[in-house]
């Protein structure tokens, strides 16, 4: 048996000097990075029976170059260990500020004005994490490899930056090579998988109505052309969520997006990987401490205090400050212009979620009848905050028959002949269908086992 550790989204902050506080708009823990990270990397050492790391992508929070220093440092004591590391890089690992300039000065040093890291100095510096010791490296983008993991299994590193910003996807080129590497793979007998940036099937359903440019670009078309090529699964992350997303292509073959929560904010999370038979089987396992003032909190419930904070301070914004809103809602990838394109309809909503019970809510729309006694009393704010923290966990455990599913069936069945035709604009055909897919997910999150054959 083959075993590895996956982390993604490392998002390691250094600066120097360190600034004593971090941004109070960011769902990830900027200050603590380091701490968590080092953590985390300590429990992976202590593993006696594996010897692989997966990185997929955003290692550092900006791109600054202080923070790749730092991350290689961290790597090189890894492989020094023993240990193997293979990474791919992600958008948040470069800077396109002066994108028609280049450093031609070597890596390292590396030296900016702006202390940041050009997008093609990139493959020089991870290349000892992966690429150097690839079967194969695509020379359309200069950034994907294919990884022998042990005999019999390959890993297909894919990066997906696309053009930096507005689409992050894989062009003709690189993807008629990702092919090739797939029948490759099937014709040497070999089992394969793939390795990406950003999620190939939707977190949550709603991920792609809110904020489609951070999805894998093209990423039905590209999901099943993978699918139907052998890929049976592909390892993601971006979102900050951790989503187990199976689906089988018109043509028949199965497929898996697992997308792994950040290792930065809450819940803290990142995945074991076991190969054995033909087989995947993934866990999830928490990071178990981290050195930092968290009073007597545990290292979860500091993670999700922090994110708690963002949160809320979501919800009061709504209510009284819209522009505060927008800058909140970056941290949840959500675009500020669609924040601010609905504000009067969102401050509504927010002055009065901030105050509602589930009951009170029933009883203006008059169902309040139709909704279990157990769930009247209880908070909408409260609620929305769980629901949130559900999803980027993948806890979503709300079914049909909890009092609390049923309130918002009931909800969801009251508002649907109003929102019926605005929704069906953006997809949406099916509005209680739609909104209990948002707090109930029958597919378990924390672990699946896949034919890779």
């Amino acid at each position: 048996m083959t075993k590895l550790w996956l982390f993604t989204d490392t998002h390691l902050f250094l600066r120097d000097p360190m600034p004593k506080e971090a941004p109070h708009v960011d769902q990830k823990c900027m200050l603590e990075s380091a701490a968590i990270l080092d953590a985390a990397l300590a429990e992976f050492l202590a593993e006696p029976d594996c010897d692989i790391l997966l990185l997929s992508g955003d290692l550092s929070c900006d791109g600054h170059a202080e923070e790749h220093k730092g991350f290689i440092e961290r790597m090189r004591r890894v492989q020094a260990a023993g240990k193997r590391v293979i990474a791919i890089t992600a958008t948040h690992d470069f800077d396109q500020t002066h994108g028609d300039e280049r450093n031609e000065s070597g890596l390292p040093p590396l030296e900016h004005p702006e202390g940041k890291v050009f997008r093609d100095e990139l493959p020089g510096l991870y290349y000892e994490f992966g690429p150097r010791d690839a079967i194969a490296r695509c020379e359309a983008d200069g950034f994907s490899y294919t990884a022998q993991l042990a005999p019999g299994y390959r890993l297909l590193c894919l990066n997906d930056d696309g053009n930096g910003r507005s689409y992050c996807g894989f062009d003709a080129s690189v993807m008629a090579w990702a092919l090739a590497q797939i029948a490759e793979a099937k014709a040497a007998g070999e089992y394969i998988f793939g390795m990406t940036h950003h999620p190939s099937q939707p977190p949550t359903p709603i991920y792609p109505l809110i904020s489609k440019r951070d999805m894998l670009g093209d990423w039905e078309e590209v999901t099943r052309t993978l699918a139907n090529a052998g890929l049976r699964c592909l390892f993601t992350g971006h979102s900050h969520m951790n989503n187990i997303a199976p689906i089988v292509t018109p043509e028949g073959n199965p497929y898996w997006d697992v997308n792994t929560a950040a290792l930065s904010g809450y819940p803290g999370v990142f995945r074991v990987l076991e190969l054995e038979d033909g087989r995947l089987h993934v866990t999830t396992r928490a990071i178990q401490d981290f050195v930092w003032d968290k009073g007597d909190m545990s290292a979860r419930a500091y993670l999700q205090k922090h994110f708690d904070f963002l949160l809320r301070g979501i919800i009061e914004s709504a209510a009284n400050d819209i522009h505060q809103l927008a800058m909140h809602a970056v941290g949840f990838s959500v675009d500020p212009k669609t924040v601010l394109k609905f504000r009067v309809p969102i401050t509504l909503i927010g002055k009065f979620a901030n105050k509602v019970t589930v009951g009170g809510l029933g009883a203006l729309l008059w169902c309040r009848h139709k909704m279990p006694k157990a769930a009247r009393s209880l908070s909408v704010k409260e609620l929305f905050l769980e629901f949130v923290r559900n999803i980027f966990a993948g806890e979503e455990h709300y079914g049909p028959e909890t009092p609390v599913g049923q309130s918002l069936l009931a909800v969801a069945h009251r508002l649907e002949p109003f929102l019926r035709k605005p929704l069906a604009k953006i997809g949406v055909d099916n509005i209680p269908a739609f909104l209990l897919s948002l707090v109930y997910d029958e597919t378990p999150d924390d672990q699946v086992e896949i034919a890779l054959g």
